[in-house]
């Protein structure tokens, strides 16, 4: 810039050395004394000018610079963190400043289906849903979680939920103290699964057998299945401690005081052992007063797996019992293994009688085979089938479209499924 300056004020000083020349030389060589003073205005009107973008030039040189946006270095972190604890299949968060995460699964199969005495071919919508879960970091130790999470019938709108339909809960959750959660929540008996429960559509067995589905079909109206979603429920998650985690679920009936009704609230609470190998726990859940008989519904359950390379492996059993004659005792076991990409599985239960020669027993096998395109899409096949003692009517359960056999038929599925996580 200084170089520039310089040769124009060269060129300067010589155009006005060139006029006030030209002014001493004879009348008949210049030009009037009016056009020289033009030419000296401009000259002066262009060494102002020059002037002044010499003094911004100098004004910009000494300026300090502009102080850099503060960083709030605690929000970065706690979004951060939150980003990394989207569980896979999940998009991220739409808006880092509400930590709003959209996500969901599309499950459907295309079975053909045969309930013993007729066959169809259906399409059916295994329990897709969409959420909205959030956090909010309100400390260096609480945070504000919310979930609202409904279930979906893409094939069907008309199997749709009402918003809200599955887990949906507010809370606040403690690294100290644990999470407390209030809404609609699975109860912690039928979340406890380890490894038993890897199969997908209709091939599951662990809601026939381990929870009842299966014999309350034939057992009658004192039996309820014990595959729980709570409404009006309380719940309390503990940290985990030495690989250990509780789960305490308190469900109310709000008919309470309205005549000619019994109250029937219901409880449940698991403890499970997991060190990322091997896995067991065990569960409790009861329904008071259930049949009206001041007698409860109640059931116990334990599993039980592990994890070895490409290998799983899982056991459940349970009892469940009415307390006016009717009980069961059931058992499954599950297990998976990876073939490059592909995934094999199997899994096997059983589930006895309610009572001496009541022949409502049934047995449930399950097998399938799944290939992930990546994390988020995979198609699976499976074939599965239930066989039902004399008196037994236990169904397939896991699909929007069911058809009860008549009792002792054995129905059984073959399916081609796509399940798309985001």
């Amino acid at each position: 810039m200084s170089k520039q300056f310089t040769l124009r004020k060269s060129l300067i000083a010589t155009v006005v050395s060139s006029a006030l020349g030209a002014a001493l030389l004879p009348s008949s060589a210049l030009a009037s004394e009016a056009d020289v003073l033009k030419k000296i205005e401009a000259l002066q009107a262009e060494i102002n000018a020059l002037k002044a973008q010499v003094q911004k030039v100098q004004q910009e040189a000494k300026a300090p610079a502009a102080p850099a946006a503060p960083v709030q270095q605690k929000e970065v972190d706690s979004w951060r963190k939150f980003f990394a604890a989207v569980p896979t299949g999940e998009a991220p968060a739409t808006s880092a400043r509400t930590g709003i995460t959209v996500y969901g699964r599309l499950d459907l199969g295309y079975e053909s289906n045969d309930d013993g005495k007729v066959s169809r071919t259906v399409l059916n919508n295994y329990s897709s849903r969409i959420g909205f879960k959030g956090t909010r970091k309100l400390s260096d130790d609480l945070t504000g979680i919310m979930q609202i999470e409904t279930g979906i019938a893409p094939d069907d709108s008309a199997n749709s939920g009402a918003l809200a339909s599955r887990d949906s809960y507010a809370g606040l959750k403690s690294q100290s103290f644990g999470t407390i959660k209030a809404g609609r929540h699975d109860s912690p008996f039928k979340d406890l699964e380890g490894e038993g429960n890897p199969m997908w559509g209709n091939a599951m067995a662990m809601e026939v057998i381990i929870h009842g589905k299966g014999t309350s079909r034939a057992a009658g109206a004192t039996w309820a299945n014990l595959h729980s979603r709570y409404s009006n429920v309380l719940q309390y998650e503990t940290p985990k401690w030495s690989n250990i985690e509780a789960r305490l679920a308190y469900s109310t009936d709000e008919v309470n005081g309205a005549p000619g009704t019994v109250r029937k609230p219901s409880m449940a609470g698991s403890v499970e052992w997991d060190n990322g190998r091997w896995n067991a726990g065990g569960a409790y859940q009861v329904t008071p007063n259930f049949n009206g008989q001041d007698q409860d519904m109640f059931g116990y359950k334990a599993s039980g797996g592990v994890k070895m390379g490409d290998f799983t492996f899982g056991a459940m059993w349970s009892r469940l019992d009415n307390s006016v004659g009717k009980k069961t005792n059931n058992w499954l076991v599950a297990g998976t293994y990876k073939l490059g990409p592909t995934v094999l599985k199997a899994n096997y239960g059983e589930s006895s009688e309610t009572a001496g020669g009541a022949a409502d027993g049934l047995k449930m096998i399950g097998i399938a085979l799944d290939y992930p395109f990546d994390k988020y899409t995979a198609i699976y096949g499976y074939y599965t089938k239930i066989m039902n003692d004399r008196n037994a009517r236990g169904r397939f359960e896991r699909g929007d479209n069911t058809f009860t056999p008549v009792a002792g038929d054995d129905p059984s599925i073959f399916a081609i499924g796509i399940r798309y996580n985001f």
